[in-house]
């Protein structure tokens, strides 16, 4: 486990911390939505798949694999984004308890923030290499 980390790059701490927020992300989402009875399990499930994509990307040496959690953490992004738009309606257009059940903004928000950050962060880690150059010793 240690020679994983020896020779890892600034991009590939970049990539790892993006798939630990996805997992802080992923704890936030279910204890909060599982409080305000929202819990919607195929978000779940793509934010279990962006982590377990990201652990994947870090053991492999696979050219693609950085991209495999950003597909994703975008589509946990895009399901969730369409799970809380009618929160959103409700707060511009201020009629509260139509639908929607002790739905907190500041948690949701964060919620997409690190979101954003996971997909940002992958996406950076997928364009350059993880490890370092090994200089030989002659």
């Amino acid at each position: 486990m240690k020679n994983l980390f020896k020779n890892l790059s600034v991009f590939g701490w970049i990539g790892l911390g993006g798939g630990a927020l996805g997992l802080v992300n992923t704890i936030i989402y279910t204890a909060y939505s599982a409080a305000v009875s929202l819990f919607a399990p195929e978000v779940f499930v793509m934010l279990l798949l962006g982590v377990a994509g990201s652990v994947f990307a870090f053991v492999t040496n696979f050219k693609f694999a950085p991209l495999i959690p950003v597909l994703f953490y975008s589509l946990a992004f895009g399901l969730y984004l369409s799970d809380r738009i009618l929160m959103f309606e409700e707060m511009i257009n201020q009629i509260y308890g139509m639908n929607e059940r002790g739905a907190i903004l500041s948690v949701v928000i964060v919620i997409f923030v690190f979101l954003f950050a996971s997909i940002v962060a992958t996406i950076v880690s997928a364009f350059f290499e993880k490890t370092r150059p090994v200089l030989s010793e002659s």
